[in-house]
């Protein structure tokens, strides 16, 4: 009687996730309303073919994500099918703009259906996260270190040991807990953090950020600017973080003036930086986000054709 219950109040749950992915989309469309207008005017300095390209590039960006992904989920779950767990993952992309995207923790009342418990979820969310600022750190080292000082080399060094680290932190800490519901945290952690799933994770990660930061390299060749693939893809990443700190929404406006910011110290004009800004971020957060609403749409037209 008590898994009835919860299925329905899932179930109820679901349609309420539905409406607010619509509802955010729609927000956040509104709120670039601008950026989508001097985006579209600008559009002519693009061509198809690259423009094309990056959509590509955005696509593989999503897949080694998602492929992170599944790999957290199958550690605790392996009946489901991996296209089912992929657009479960794809459609929390919906609330990709929300503060530190936390509002892709609604892909858990998908989870919940197929016996994921949310404390799992929730891990697998905190431990993407953190896979995600230690890559884009990685990534944005090479800005800093060429720009600024040798002495970030160090601060390198460092981002790689510390994720093969985490496993044997956890264990130190479990040895010391007495709560018994964050010990089942720390264990879920601990799993989510041996070696092999790091290193796995860390690949997926670097690949990921690097496709995107790849779109701007190939935008600002289109638009004329001499620059190297590392340092466009630093740049972009160190504008992510610039983002995150921000503590605004997926980092809209702050991500695309840290973005212009590092553009114009290695010499970029600010209108080419402006113009390359606005039509790497479109291309990298919008698809993202109708996919996610997409994806959402048919989780819950197959449920219903389920009952």
């Amino acid at each position: 009687m008590q898994a009835l219950k919860l299925n329905t109040y899932l179930n109820r749950f679901k349609s309420i996730y539905l409406l607010l992915t619509l509802g955010f989309v729609l927000f956040i469309a509104w709120r670039q309303l601008p950026d989508f207008r001097n985006v579209v005017r600008h559009l002519d300095s693009i061509s198809i073919e690259i423009f094309a390209s990056s959509l590509v590039l955005a696509a593989c960006s999503y897949s080694f994500r998602s492929l992170r992904w599944l790999l957290f989920i199958r550690l605790t779950e392996q009946l489901a099918s991996c296209r089912h767990h992929i657009f479960i993952y794809l459609s929390g992309f919906a609330f990709t703009a929300s503060p530190a995207k936390a509002g892709e923790l609604m892909r858990g009342t998908h989870l919940m259906l197929i016996g994921v418990p949310f404390r799992y979820t929730l891990c697998s969310f905190i431990s993407e996260r953190l896979f995600d600022v230690i890559s884009v750190l990685l990534l944005g080292s090479y800005f800093l270190i060429y720009h600024f000082n040798i002495a970030f080399s160090l601060l390198l060094i460092l981002i790689l040991i510390l994720p093969f680290m985490v496993s044997m932190i956890l264990n130190l800490v479990s040895r010391w807990l007495n709560n018994e519901r964050l010990l089942n945290l720390i264990l879920v952690f601990r799993s989510l953090w041996k070696k092999r799933i790091v290193a796995t994770s860390m690949l997926y990660s670097l690949c990921a950020w690097s496709a995107q930061g790849f779109i701007l390299y190939l935008i600002l060749i289109q638009l004329g600017v001499e620059i190297s693939i590392p340092m466009a893809v630093s740049i972009y990443c160190l504008s992510l973080l610039i983002g995150a700190a921000s503590l605004i929404p997926s980092g809209i406006g702050a991500t695309e003036l840290g973005m212009i910011w590092l553009l114009n110290k290695v010499g970029v004009e600010n209108d080419i930086a402006f113009i390359s800004s606005l039509v790497t971020r479109m291309v990298t957060l919008w698809p993202a986000m109708l996919l996610g609403l997409l994806c959402a749409f048919s989780l819950n037209k197959a449920h219903e054709s389920e009952v």
